[in-house]
């Protein structure tokens, strides 16, 4: 990208800008949420960073943390320019998409293949390993000095979204980013812990449960995992603590995709879709108005578990003939 059409050299001092990003936020979305607010507190004072979600226990480490508030509608506010980073759908940002209509100017940046291009701007690269990779693009292509804080956010959201460097979007150039965001001595062993090696006990009891309770389909190419509310309930687990258990289902041996089915009312289910080799999840995906990327897509449905669950495995025989 030429600086020229970087949208961070058109920022005024006095401009009023919203940093948001999609709701359920993980490593990639917060990583990026902070290091562009950070980035942006540099340049302008009215910067306010919003989020409408849990925020996740395990990114309490992250350097910004203390900047992020809950989006307010009742304080009436209006921005010159709004900062959606990470999220390819309006809908997924739950109720901060009302900052959208207080806001003169949409800059979307995303990698998200299925991004629906709702900006003013669409800063969007379906070959980047991660948002935050494209946010420090951003920040590198506006010559920003980066810091320790900054290069921790980034580093986080780069590793948490490649899979920890093994994921197919991992290149080269990826790890060039990587080794000079390592140059502001970030702590690895910090981020590593918290990320890989904190996890709670109830949360090992919670994996031990689901691995129990898993099925295998179609001849032993898809695993399904069901989490109820009761369960949550039952295990005293929140919505995030869930996400990386279907990780565990996809490296079963003769796996190719993977199904999380996530109550999240009554009559809705949230739906995380992975594939180890050749399915695109995405078109998958897709078929049920979410989106992503090849090997890792979601959506939300609505009706019953076992309802959704029979729309699922109904489309893949369809596309597969499995």
């Amino acid at each position: 990208m030429n600086i020229k059409n970087n949208p961070l050299s058109s920022i005024g001092t006095h401009d009023k800008i919203a940093v948001i990003s999609h709701i359920q936020p993980d490593g990639d979305s917060l990583g990026s949420l902070l290091a562009m607010g950070m980035a942006l507190k540099t340049l302008c004072s009215n910067i306010y960073i919003y989020t409408n979600d849990i925020f996740p226990r395990k990114y309490y480490f992250l350097p910004g943390h203390q900047y992020i508030e809950e989006y307010n509608e009742d304080n009436n506010l209006f921005f010159d320019i709004c900062f959606v980073l990470d999220c390819g759908d309006p809908q997924r940002l739950g109720y901060s998409k009302n900052i959208l209509d207080k806001s003169k100017t949409i800059i979307n940046i995303d990698h998200h293949i299925s991004n629906t291009e709702f900006g003013n701007i669409n800063i969007l690269d379906p070959q980047a390993s991660s948002t935050c990779e494209m946010v420090y693009n951003l920040l590198k292509d506006y010559n920003f000095q980066f810091n320790q804080e900054i290069a921790t956010c980034l580093y986080t959201g780069i590793a948490t979204d490649t899979g920890n460097f093994v994921y197919d979007n991992t290149t080269s150039y990826t790890h060039r980013i990587v080794a000079e965001l390592m140059e502001y001595k970030i702590d690895l062993h910090e981020i590593s812990y918290n990320l890989y090696q904190n996890k709670s006990l109830k949360n090992i009891k919670f994996l031990g449960y689901i691995l129990n309770h898993m099925e295998i389909e179609f001849a032993g190419k898809v695993a399904i995992i069901t989490v109820d509310q009761n369960l949550m309930k039952e295990f005293d687990i929140t919505p995030n603590d869930i996400d990386g258990v279907i990780n565990y289902a996809r490296d079963i041996e003769g796996i190719e995709i993977a199904i999380l089915l996530k109550e999240s009312s009554q009559n809705e289910v949230k739906v995380g879709f992975r594939s180890k080799s050749y399915v695109d999840v995405s078109a998958l995906a897709r078929k049920f108005g979410g989106g992503g990327h090849k090997k890792a897509s979601g959506a939300t449905m609505l009706g019953e578990l076992v309802e959704v669950r029979k729309k699922i495995e109904k489309q893949i025989a369809i596309d597969l003939g499995w």
